[in-house]
């Protein structure tokens, strides 16, 4: 998924919590509501009016090594297919200036997480920009969704998975949007 960087201030920095440069660190402050779909399960949408540029949520869950995050994903790909589970697992890459993948980040929200875990694929890149932020003093980094254009109350927040391989067993997507591939992209871990 392409997504841009941010850096803020951390515990490494003298400023305090008031500092304007930790917008993202104060948990969610706009109004969410979370709702039921009859094709996608759960969805996450807006319950007020947000702004282009405005930061919405973190995508927290656990943090999980390459090894555990490819052994949960087997068992929740499992799971997904009967309809046991909607499985929330998250795999980010940081990118050097180089271009080379330097950082994997795997993000587990399905047993642990917040209302992140319910914002839905969406084909057309959606209208939430994740944006990995970095925290001086903290070690990885934290994907976080800023509004990605002004968004009307009541809308659906969404984003793109990423680019959606086929796969035999993928999920099926019901996005609706013009581009819609018909699959959920699936991170091959």
């Amino acid at each position: 998924m392409g997504m841009g960087s941010l850096r803020e201030c951390g515990e490494g920095c003298p400023c305090g919590p008031s500092c304007g440069n930790r917008r993202t660190q104060r948990g969610i402050t706009v109004r969410l509501r979370v709702m039921r779909h009859r094709k996608k399960g759960w969805g996450l949408h807006a319950a007020e009016v947000l702004r282009h540029g405005r930061f919405v949520c973190e995508y927290a869950g656990e943090l999980l090594t390459t090894e555990e995050a490819r052994k949960r994903q087997r068992l929740y790909d499992e799971l997904a297919s009967v309809g046991k589970l909607s499985p929330a697992l998250i795999v980010i890459r940081e990118h050097l200036p180089s271009g080379k993948a330097c950082l994997r980040v795997n993000i587990d929200a399905t047993k642990v997480g917040n209302a992140a875990r319910f914002i839905n694929h969406s084909c057309d890149g959606g209208n939430l920009h994740p944006v990995l932020v970095r925290s001086s003093g903290s070690l990885l980094p934290r994907l976080c969704f800023f509004a990605a254009r002004d968004i009307n109350e009541g809308e659906e927040l969404t984003f793109s998975y990423g680019d959606a391989r086929v796969r035999p067993k993928g999920l099926p997507c019901f996005c609706g949007s013009l581009c819609c591939s018909g699959v959920l992209p699936s991170e091959e871990t």
